[in-house]
Parts: C-alpha cells; sequence; structure tokens
C-alpha cells in the first residue's frame, strides 16, 4: 500500500508520517488490549509503567521496513507485571513480520545506561509517549533533562561529533560518492539527525520548526533543509520498499530507476541518472553545510571568544578579521571584497597561509554572488599569480581548492570546473564524481610530501609542483563530453594556460600531462616494460626526468584519488620499475644484457648460492653436492631469453636454477607470497614438450580455486623448459596465505598438468564465486584490439569486456584453440570490467602478420567472450 502511494507521488512525508501513525495505533491498541487481560494483582502495577517509542521511531520518522524502537518504561515495583505485558506487546509485532528492537528498562536503568552509553542517551532523548501511565513518562523526561540536557549538552555535541566522524570514515568522508549511503554518508539524513540533537541538547529544541521559530536558524535555511529533508525521505522510502527490507544505499540500479521516476530525462551529453545525482549531491552539501554551521554555533564558547564578539579584532590587510582560527568578512566589507576579485582570491590564500578556516557562513554569502560573476574578471595577472601561489603553497592546497569549489570561486579561474560540479562519472571503478576525484587527487599528491619512501622522495624532487596540481585539477574535466576525454582536456588546458598567463615552456607541461595521464598506468599496466621498445617507446613521449617525475606523481595520486584501495602495493610496484627504467634510459644509466652484465649476473647468482651454504640459510637442507659454477651458471643464462636476464631478480634467478636442477619427470612449481607488493607468486617450471597447453591449464586451475590473476610472463628457453610465473592475488586472505593453501594450488596445478585431474572438473568444481555485478545500463560491448606495433617479437592483444568469474579461462582456451602460445599476459580488473592483453606469437613462435588472420583472432575471441558472458545473464 505504501509503495503504490509513493509510485503515485505521495511525498516523504506523508508515508513516514502514515507509517508511524500505523506503527502507533497497532502498539497503542495492543497494549490497551493486554492491559485489559491482566488480572487484578497486576492492575495496580500497570500504573506505574507505560509504552514509549524512541530513536526514530520516537521522532515520527519511521521509514517502512525500518526497525520499530521500542521499550516498556517501569518504576519499582512493577517489574513482573511488565515483564509478562512486554511477550504480550512485542511477540505480536515480531508475529506480524516487523523489525522490532524492544526494551524493558526502570527509569533508574534509563539514566545508568545513557550515562555510559551515547547512542541509548540519543535514543532516549527523542523519547515519546505512546501509552499506559503518563506521570511515569513525564517523570523520566522530567530526570533525565535536568540529568543530561543544558548544562552537559557540549560535551554531548563533541561526543556526536566524534561519533559521526566514524560514520563518515565508514560510509564515505566526502558528500560525492558515487553510490552514497542516503542515511548514514556525509550530508545524509543522519546529519540532520545531528542537527536536530543538538537542538535539543543545547536548546530543549526538538525539530526544525522549534529551532527556526526561537531564531536559532535562519528561515532560508529551515526552508532548505525541509526541502532536502523531504528529498532525502522519499528517496529512502524508495529504496525500502524496492527492496522489501531497510536498504539505504543508492546503488547504481537504484539512481538509474529513480531518475526515470524524477521525471528526468537524457540530454545530448549528461545522463538522466547525472542530472538526477546533481540534485542529491546540491541537497546533501546543503545539509553539512548547514549542520556543520549550527554545531558550530552551538558549541560553548571561551570567555575570550565571547568577548571577541563584543570588542572585534583590527581588520587584517583591510578586509578580513580573524577571530581564533576563523577568517572571516565583516559584513559592511563584504560588498568591497565582491567588487575585487584579487581580494577574493586573497580570501583563500590568507586562510591557506595563516593555516584558518573560512566561515561557511562566508562561503555561502559568495555563492550567490559568484554564480552571476563575470569569468573575466578573474582573468587578471595578480589574479593569476594568487591562483598559482594557492597551488604551490605553502599551507593545505586541496583543502583551500576545495572552499574555492564551495564559494564557486575555482569555476571562475577555470571555466570548465563549473560543468563537472557533481557529475558523477557512471561505473564501478570511480568512487566519487569528476569534480571530488579531482581534487581529492590534488589531495593525494599533497600527502606524498609526508611519505618517507620512493615516491615521497620523487615528489619532493619535482619541480613545479603547482603545475602538476593544477594538470590533476584539469585532467578529468573532458569527461561528460562528445569525444576522448584525454583530448578534450588538453584543449581545456591549453586555454587554462592561455588565462594564467602561463610560458610557452610551462604550456607544454601543463598540455602535455592532461593530454597523457592515463599513458604510464597503461604503459606500467598493460604492457611489458621490459621490453625495449616499450620502454624507449614511452622514454620518447616524456622526453626530460623532469617530465617524468611529474607524470609519476600525477599518475600515483589519480590511482590514489579513485577510491579507497585501489592503489595497491603491486600497481606501485608496478610504476615504480617503469619510473626507475625509464630514468636510466633517459640520463643513459640503463643497461642493456650485454655480455658484461650477464656476467655480472652470473657472478650474483654463484656469490648468493656461496653465502647460503656458508650461513646456513637454507636450514637443514643438506649441501648440494655438486658447486655452482661460474661457467654452469652462464650457460643456463644463455638459454634464457635475454629479457630474463635483465629483469629477473638474482635471487629469483637462484630458485629457478635450483628447481631447473631438480627437474625430473614431473612439473615444478615454487609458491610464495611477496610481503612488500602483497600478491602471492606461483612458477612453474617443466619441460613444454612433455606439457603443452601450459597456459590453459594454469589459468583454468587458478581460476577454479578462486584466484584473481595479475600479471604472467611465459618464458620458453632455447632448450624447451619453460619459467612460468602467475602473480595473483588471493580475495580468501587479507595477507599471507597459509602455507598449505600455496601448497594445495601448487598441487592442483601439477595434478592437471599431468593429466591425474582433467581441467575442466577442477573449474567447474571450484567455480564458487558469484559472477561479477551487472551493470544497470546494460552489458558494456565487448572489444578485441590487434597491436602490431608495440613489440618486435609478439603481437599484443588488448581485451576489453565485462568481468566475470571464469572469464579469463574462456580466453585463454579460446587462445589456444587459435594455435597461439602466450609470452606474457597483463589481466587488470576495474571492478565490473576487464582489460587484459596477452602478448601471443603463431605456431612458428612468430608474430601474426596476415591481416586475415587477425581478424580471425579479433573475431573468434569476441564471439567466444560474448557467447560466454551472455549465458551469465
Amino acid at each position: 500500500m505504501l509503495a503504490q502511494r509513493l509510485a503515485q507521488g505521495a511525498t516523504g512525508a506523508e508515508i513516514i508520517e502514515s507509517f508511524t501513525e500505523f506503527i502507533d495505533a497497532l502498539l497503542i491498541a495492543r497494549y490497551r488490549e493486554t492491559s485489559r487481560r491482566v488480572g487484578q494483582a497486576d492492575i495496580a502495577a500497570l500504573q506505574h509503567c507505560c509504552l514509549v517509542a524512541i530513536g526514530g521511531y520516537g521522532r515520527r520518522e519511521l521509514a517502512p521496513y525500518s526497525d520499530i524502537d521500542v521499550m516498556l518504561l517501569y518504576r519499582s515495583g512493577a517489574t513482573e507485571a511488565v515483564a509478562d505485558l512486554s511477550k504480550e506487546v512485542f511477540h505480536h509485532l515480531w508475529d506480524l513480520g516487523f523489525q522490532v528492537g524492544h526494551s524493558v528498562r526502570s527509569i533508574p536503568d534509563c539514566l545508568s545506561l545513557a550515562e555510559t552509553d551515547l547512542t541509548i542517551r540519543t535514543a532516549l532523548m527523542e523519547a515519546r509517549f505512546l501509552a499506559g501511565a503518563p506521570t511515569v513518562f513525564h517523570e523520566f523526561r522530567r530526570r533525565f533533562a535536568r540529568r543530561f540536557l543544558g548544562r552537559r549538552a557540549d560535551a554531548f555535541i563533541q561526543a556526536k561529533l566524534e561519533e559521526r566522524q566514524r560514520d563518515y570514515a565508514k560510509f564515505g568522508e566526502t558528500i560525492y560518492l558515487l553510490e552514497p549511503n542516503v542515511k548514514k554518508s556525509k550530508g545524509g539524513l543522519r546529519d540532520v539527525h545531528v542537527l536536530q540533537w543538538v537542538g535539543m541538547a543545547k536548546y530543549q529544541a526538538a525539530t526544525l520548526q522549534e529551532l527556526v521559530d526561537r531564531g536559532l536558524i535562519a528561515h532560508q535555511d529551515y526552508v532548505a533543509l525541509l526541502e532536502a529533508r523531504e528529498f532525502l525521505w522519499r528517496v529512502r522510502a524508495f529504496l525500502h520498499c524496492e527492496a522489501g527490507r531497510a536498504q539505504d544505499i543508492l546503488s547504481f540500479d537504484e539512481q538509474v530507476r529513480l531518475a526515470e521516476h524524477w521525471g528526468f530525462h537524457d540530454q545530448p551529453h549528461l545522463l538522466a541518472v547525472e542530472q538526477f545525482m546533481q540534485h542529491y549531491y546540491r541537497h546533501t552539501r546543503g545539509i553539512y553545510d548547514r549542520c556543520l554551521r549550527f554545531v558550530d554555533r552551538s558549541r560553548r564558547r571561551s570567555w575570550a571568544q565571547r568577548l571577541a564578539e563584543w570588542l572585534p579584532a583590527p581588520l587584517v590587510e583591510g578586509s578580513f578579521r580573524i577571530t581564533g582560527k576563523s577568517l572571516t568578512i565583516p559584513t559592511e566589507k563584504l560588498g568591497h571584497v565582491l567588487a575585487h576579485p584579487e581580494l577574493l582570491l586573497r580570501l583563500f590564500r590568507l586562510a591557506q597561509e595563516r593555516a584558518l578556516i573560512i566561515e561557511s557562513r562566508v562561503l555561502e554569502e559568495l555563492q550567490p554572488h559568484l554564480e552571476t560573476m563575470p569569468n573575466e574578471w578573474f582573468h587578471t595577472p595578480h589574479a593569476s599569480r594568487l591562483f598559482r601561489q594557492i597551488l604551490t603553497g605553502p599551507g593545505p592546497i586541496a583543502e583551500t581548492l576545495d572552499a574555492m569549489h564551495r564559494a564557486y570561486v575555482l569555476e571562475k579561474l577555470i571555466p570548465a570546473f563549473a560543468r563537472v560540479r557533481g557529475l558523477m562519472q557512471f561505473n564501478q571503478y570511480h568512487k566519487y564524481t569528476v569534480d571530488e576525484h579531482s581534487l581529492l587527487a590534488v589531495k593525494h599528491a599533497e600527502m606524498l610530501a609526508h611519505r618517507q619512501d620512493f615516491v615521497g622522495t620523487v615528489y619532493r624532487d619535482v619541480p613545479q609542483k603547482d603545475l602538476v596540481h593544477l594538470a590533476l585539477l584539469l585532467h578529468d574535466l573532458g569527461k561528460g563530453r562528445t569525444g576522448d576525454h584525454s583530448e578534450v582536456g588538453r584543449e581545456i588546458a591549453q586555454k587554462t594556460a592561455a588565462r594564467l598567463s602561463l610560458t610557452p615552456h610551462e604550456t607544454h607541461i601543463l598540455e602535455f600531462l592532461v593530454h597523457k595521464h592515463l599513458l604510464m598506468a597503461h604503459t606500467a599496466f598493460r604492457r611489458d616494460i621490459h621490453d625495449d621498445k616499450v620502454l624507449l617507446r614511452f622514454a620518447r613521449e616524456v622526453k626530460t626526468p623532469d617530465m617524468l617525475k611529474q607524470l609519476f606523481v600525477l599518475t600515483v595520486a589519480d590511482i590514489a584519488a579513485v577510491g579507497p584501495e585501489v592503489m595497491t602495493k603491486w600497481k606501485e610496484a608496478l610504476l615504480i620499475e617503469l619510473f626507475a627504467r625509464t630514468l636510466a634510459e633517459l640520463t643513459g644509466g640503463r643497461e642493456a644484457a650485454s655480455d658484461e652484465h650477464i656476467q655480472y649476473v652470473v657472478r650474483e647468482v654463484v656469490a648468493l648460492v656461496q653465502r647460503e651454504q656458508e650461513t646456513g640459510a637454507r636450514g637443514t637442507e643438506p649441501v648440494e653436492p655438486d658447486p655452482w659454477r661460474d661457467e654452469w651458471v652462464a650457460t643456463q643464462l644463455q638459454e634464457f631469453p635475454s629479457r630474463y636476464v635483465t629483469a629477473t631478480p638474482p635471487a629469483l634467478i637462484v630458485q629457478h636454477l635450483r628447481a631447473i636442477r631438480a627437474l625430473r619427470d614431473e612439473p615444478q612449481v615454487l609458491a610464495e607470497f611477496d610481503e612488500e607488493r602483497k600478491v602471492c607468486e606461483y612458477t612453474l617450471i617443466t619441460n613444454e614438450h612433455r606439457y603443452p597447453s601450459i597456459f590453459l591449464h594454469v589459468t583454468g586451475v587458478l581460476a577454479g580455486m578462486g584466484l584473481e590473476v595479475l600479471n604472467a610472463h611465459i618464458t620458453t628457453r632455447r632448450d624447451g623448459i619453460v619459467v612460468d610465473r602467475f602473480v595473483v592475488h588471493d580475495p580468501d586472505y587479507d595477507g599471507r596465505p597459509p602455507r598449505s593453501r600455496l601448497e594445495a594450488v601448487s598441487e592442483k596445478i601439477v595434478q592437471v598438468l599431468t593429466g591425474r585431474e582433467p581441467i575442466e572438473q577442477v573449474f567447474a568444481r571450484g567455480r564458487r564465486f558469484q559472477a561479477g555485478r551487472r551493470f544497470p545500463t546494460g552489458r558494456h560491448p565487448t572489444e578485441v584490439h590487434i597491436d602490431n606495433e608495440t613489440s618486435d617479437q609478439y603481437t599484443v592483444i588488448d581485451v576489453f569486456a565485462d568481468d566475470r568469474q571464469g572469464l579469463l579461462y574462456v580466453i585463454a582456451k579460446t587462445l589456444h584453440e587459435l594455435g597461439l602460445s602466450v609470452g606474457m599476459a597483463r589481466i587488470g580488473t576495474k571492478l565490473d570490467q576487464v582489460a587484459d592483453v596477452f602478448y601471443v606469437t603463431g605456431p612458428n613462435r612468430e608474430k601474426i602478420d596476415s591481416p586475415a588472420m587477425c581478424e580471425r583472432i579479433c573475431t573468434t575471441l569476441q564471439q567466444a567472450i560474448d557467447r560466454f558472458l551472455d549465458a551469465q545473464i
């Protein structure tokens, strides 16, 4: 019934009021009916108890399917009667299928629990009488108010703010999450609750109406809060009714559905769902700002602060005033500041320099004026200098830029920023809107200065950091427009450089960083960086060590700002390796696989083995009877491709050679966990002539056992011995898997390769994970591309498709059926899609040059992937 009313246009307030009144009537009727049926002995006891709604139910905000928090409150002497009464009342609601959070407490119990438990204290603060003895409820309210409200309000406010900060850490520290929790994310309904709780604790004003009636909040704030709360109430009611339970996540699927219901329609460059979410973010931004401002005003001020209010501090720079850690524009100076854009920018620079917080009131007052102010007013040399100072620091850069964005100042300097305000990125890879992602990227770059590691050192060495920070602001502004966003971004960078009067050299840097902001990630994650041709091409693109450093910092910050834990140790290690190898190429320090280098590796390998034997590093294992000699090691290394010698650490070479020496009939599998990169490595060593189709079988085993392949290096020696390394993530374990897990996977690989167990059986039995999450706009088109330019030795196949458990095995099986051998694979997953790369050769171990064969590969792979994905729907 409620769902039907909602679909027919009922407001959120009407749905909540109706459901609350329905539950009220149900509980009151049940309580009275039960009271009439008690024995004579309990009638007197019932004069000492009552039924009370608490929490969200107490404040009459009960959404469909939400928990019904209700309490039986009693005085001493009514304990036995209350126990029987609670069973009759509460069990009835459970039998009807409602979620009931019930409690039975005496008045002293309530006061004692409220003293130690903040959640209980807050719920009791919202207690509302339902039925029973009103005198009991009034006594409780009187004692509770005397003990907890008024004088103790400041401690309560501080505790609630700390609690809310924990919520932000759990449910999103930004308003601009792509899939927010409408109740607990920043700017959600919980922030409205905090405002009401503070009003109740500090002023005994329980509702927004009471707050505005008493002049505690401005009328325009009251109207905006009512509108925003109604919007979120209605969204939440839709979510609960659609799920048939309490479900507060505004998922992509729900956003599409609600955008249609709200009447939004797709525009040429803005989807209906993107318009709906901009509407959502406008409301949540307003809720958060108004809550923050009200709470700040409600906190106790020291005598010095109160004195400062009576005796204002002198003006700073003639237009601003500092009170404590707060920076403001006096009302009489606002017009003067607005008439001089340089003074507006000076406001933000001053806050940055002195680590001050600009009053929220000031930022809100600036908004309507800035929205109508011409951009050209800010296109002056003085304004440009101030903006570049802000981008350089010292002082918090991202925090200052965020304040400028809130006040609509940032888009005056970068007009393209206006278009991405609250613009969602409708995919499951990014977690934030375009504007929030860009600001977070600057923040992540800024944080690198405090890292005492390789990445931090590179950041501190970067020249002209303001250009890197500016590039991070600009790099995604081309999204939501026709064409490649990197190409559009390049045009935006050119226009921004002209507005800021950058020099030709600075313009080139900015344009390159924005236009090529995906280059380093693409090269590190999707290409073989040990291939000389790949490395040289990348080095020629960046040209100088300084540009390399700037691009490296931009790439690290960009990936880190995509979402929590997106920048993994594995990805960082790949970027660092690409940086180091490219820097060596640019500075003339890179070593080729020369005879001298091979001899150096030989000496390192022999020395490592000798040290192990001398120090007993190999534990109780017997000393190898045949000492490792330079000649034997050199002979073995000459059997490998030169890329193996230059790319493999000597310690790993020792492991591989030791396994080769021990190789008999059965394959050898080495399994290790890399603590630094937080990945597992499985290395298979065998003879390819004895066990063909290795890549197909190993990927099938790994997929069947629930492992996510990140990387595969297939190395085939001239004598037919293969050393195949598979780097994987084991989602069953947060850190190091137990040795038994590593051994179980290794054993399963051997069983499949030796034919003791069919790969199809392992794959089918072990495939226990659900398919990847279906995207609400439907399946993405599968793309397969052939690249014969990147490598001299291999044909590179790029595959883009929706992610499903088992897809890699399907691709490997198809490549095998096409007669292709995989030399290297990079497996990339962006939560809902895969972006896999395979370096392959044909039957004669040569590149595939035939256009007809390339076309056949693309068509066959695409058809196989589509068949598999369509079967999952």
